[in-house]
């Protein structure tokens, strides 16, 4: 795994939509907006899914995924691995987050990246270059 930097921590902090992508065991792919994401610390992302179809199925047969944004303060790519939650502590955290989001948001399951790999998606000579 890998750790954040704080550069790349306030550019997420500073963005309210990632693209979440996925894909399937034979390798179609599905990219979705998120606006209900979060670190849970500097190697770790938490994406609280509402709404997954695809993306669950994709999950569930392939669990690497790609979350890419861009705001304010920049923006990056971030690879990792990941787990999903649906009947335990962090799910139950995740339900009551979304929850003080927005009172009618109800969670399905809170999927957690481990962040594996960072790239560049900056324009100029370094753009997708691999970072962390």
């Amino acid at each position: 795994m890998v750790k954040l930097t704080a550069e790349i921590k306030e550019s997420l902090a500073g963005t309210k939509l990632v693209y979440f992508a996925t894909a399937s065991k034979s390798g179609i792919p599905n990219a979705v907006p998120i606006g209900a994401f979060k670190l849970l610390d500097d190697e770790t992302l938490l994406v609280s899914d509402q709404y997954f179809n695809k993306t669950l199925a994709n999950l569930k047969e392939n669990p690497h995924a790609g979350i890419t944004w861009w705001g304010e303060k920049g923006g990056f790519q971030v690879k990792g691995t990941t787990t999903i939650h649906t009947n335990d502590e962090i799910f139950k955290q995740d339900a009551a987050w979304v929850k003080g989001i927005k009172a009618t948001l109800i969670a399905k399951s809170a999927i957690v990246v481990k962040i594996t790999d960072v790239f560049q998606v900056k324009p100029g000579p370094g753009a997708g270059s691999k970072i962390l």
